[in-house]
């Protein structure tokens, strides 16, 4: 058996290719499980129409603008 010997810079690249690997299959995991809590949702509540929303007055749209609220 030969064994190839590594560079510092190559035993890098592997190290940073593993690393890369590993975040995609965690990220590949979360969206999954992301998608499944989505599913489990009802429409009415992801879009609920909200008419208790309070009307702005003139003054209050020009205070939320001036302020940046």
């Amino acid at each position: 058996m030969t064994k190839k010997i590594q560079t510092k810079t190559e035993k890098l690249q592997n190290w940073y290719d593993s690393e890369i690997e590993k975040d995609n299959v965690i990220l590949e995991k979360e969206k999954l499980e992301f998608i499944e809590e989505i599913k489990k949702m009802k429409k009415e509540d992801i879009l609920s129409k909200n008419p208790e929303k309070e009307k702005l007055t003139l003054w209050k749209r020009i205070k939320k603008v001036l302020l940046g609220i």
